[in-house]
């Protein structure tokens, strides 16, 4: 299954249902919130490690430690900001053993020849976005649009940054990102309100 395919909507109140139903070990109650969420938290990950193969591993280690601990509990407050909150805690988890095993793989082959860093370089700064297909102008216009934004928010402090895009992309309330970030709703507030700022003189948007 396409990790990036449409989540299937689940009701808020219908959460709290399904949380409480995996704490009394549902499966189908797991899978529901999974394929529920599974889309939305694909995204997230990949916008840190930049895979599709590692996101979606990431998201389903997640959902196996929340199925795994289903008796503690921590989740149940707001299960859309714990499960926020554990991918980024897994993604940040997987860059930094990244970053390890690169200055371990560059040591060893910096002692062999300096070709093979080259390379590992080269490889790594090959990703790259895909063009805006050519389609009806509107489509390009707003594809444009949306990559400018894109671009305009990947520059912004980390803070402001993750606050506007958990609001922007994926939608979480004041509280929910205030869960994930570990912090209040009025501190969330004032990164948004900032973030926004930034944005407009970013894109060159008068506030007047």
């Amino acid at each position: 299954m396409n990790p990036v395919a449409q989540r299937q909507s689940v009701e808020p109140r219908n959460e709290g249902e399904l949380v409480l139903r995996i704490a009394a070990g549902d499966e189908s109650a797991c899978e529901a919130l999974y394929l529920a969420y599974r889309a939305p938290l694909w995204r997230f990950a990949y916008g840190y490690v930049r895979s599709r193969e590692v996101a979606e591993e990431l998201v389903q280690d997640v959902f196996l430690s929340l199925w795994r601990n289903r008796a503690d509990g921590d989740a149940r407050a707001c299960i859309r900001a714990w499960l926020y909150a554990a991918v980024r805690n897994q993604a940040l988890n997987h860059l930094r053993h990244e970053r390890i095993v690169t200055r371990l793989s560059e040591r060893a082959a910096n002692g062999r020849t300096d070709s093979h860093g080259a390379e590992a370089q080269g490889a790594e700064s090959g990703i790259a976005m895909g063009a805006p297909s050519p389609d009806a102008q509107l489509t390009v216009e707003a594809k444009e649009l949306d990559e400018a934004i894109a671009r305009a928010v990947a520059v912004l402090p980390e803070r402001r940054r993750l606050a506007m895009t958990l609001r922007w992309k994926h939608d979480l309330s004041p509280m929910e990102i205030a869960r994930v970030l570990g912090t209040t709703p009025e501190s969330v507030r004032v990164l948004l309100t900032r973030a926004r700022q930034e944005l407009a003189q970013l894109l060159g948007i008068s506030r007047g």
